[in-house]
């Protein structure tokens, strides 16, 4: 079924190009590593609030050496890095992408961040009755909650679990992250294998905490929902999503039009929340940047070998570890 899904979009994508499938000097070719449904219905939010009916965006899912040229990437600050390494990506400017702090943006141009998903506390109301919710506000606060029933996806399933360890161990010390999540793991009662059952587990009491993306429960927050969303105090590991522009792009201009509607347009962000993606926008509605500073990025585990290495002393150290 979600094959089939797939397929119509990308039918219904091609279909925004020109029956002739030919690239027209307006049109751009967008890939994108988001999902699709939430790729495609934002294009159309974008086509639809332009005032140019001939500018015509056409998305692709994949990269493929006897595919589509792309024109635009929409990824993963780490998937967008690789494309700088391999050389795929070319350095461009313009005035609202160069507003950003460097780490938001790649230092020579290649890549800009436009919205992020943060790492939160999934936390049950149940639970947060007995111990009262000003205890459940920070990082600090779970290694001393009495006998919390934690829920965390395993660390070296996916990109998103293992930048979460990539920014802790940035932002906290290696060492000391490390030791946290070891404090931790005499708590955690279940490492999950898929976010969806991290979010259940909470939802229906199996866990009192559950430590997600907001991403990944704001499509079940409902006014009944048994279950709360805090964002730590002192800051949080961020999956921070961004474009670029591939070497081949040629026309810039139309380019840019799209990434400054995407960081800073009313309509881009009222659909992100109509989709209830769960993603935060680096510029707000009236075009500002917002603060950064507890924005926890994964700078220095970007490439495989050292998060792989990172992951393993996670493996050995805390999830393999005996608890105490």
């Amino acid at each position: 079924m979600r094959n089939l899904i797939l397929t119509l979009f990308l039918i219904l994508s091609v279909v925004l190009t020109g029956c002739d499938g030919e690239k027209s000097q307006k049109s751009l070719i967008l890939y994108s590593e988001l999902d699709p449904k939430f790729t495609f219905e934002m294009v159309r939010t974008f086509m639809k609030s332009s005032r140019d009916d001939k500018f015509l965006i056409k998305v692709i899912y994949e990269l493929r050496d006897d595919g589509p040229k792309p024109d635009i990437v929409l990824a993963e600050r780490r998937t967008l890095n690789g494309l700088v390494i391999d050389g795929k990506l070319k350095p461009t400017k313009f005035k609202k992408g160069n507003e950003l702090p460097v780490g938001f943006r790649e230092s020579d141009g290649h890549w800009y961040g436009i919205f992020y998903d943060p790492a939160v506390f999934l936390v049950n109301q149940n639970y947060a009755r007995t111990v009262g919710q000003n205890a459940i506000s920070k990082w600090a606060d779970l290694q001393n909650l009495p006998q919390p029933r934690i829920c965390i996806e395993n660390l070296s399933n996916s990109i998103s679990s293992q930048n979460f360890l990539g920014s802790m161990a940035d932002n906290m010390g290696e060492q000391t992250s490390i030791t946290y999540l070891w404090n931790l793991n005499r708590f955690v009662s279940d490492y999950t294998n898929f976010p969806f059952s991290t979010v259940r587990k909470t939802a229906v009491g199996d866990t009192d905490i559950s430590i997600t993306r907001q991403s990944f429960v704001f499509k079940y927050l409902e006014s009944k929902f048994p279950a709360y969303i805090v964002v730590p105090e002192e800051g949080t590991p961020i999956n921070l999503y961004g474009m670029g522009l591939f070497k081949d792009c040629a026309n810039e201009e139309k380019a840019h039009i799209f990434m400054n509607w995407m960081m800073t347009s009313g309509d881009m962000q009222s659909f992100s929340q109509q989709m209830l993606s769960g993603y935060e926008f680096l510029f707000s509605y009236e075009g500002n940047l917002k603060d950064t500073n507890k924005l926890w990025l994964n700078n220095s585990y970007m490439l495989w070998k050292d998060q792989e290495e990172l992951t393993n002393r996670w493996l050995d150290m805390v999830r393999f570890s005996n608890k105490s």
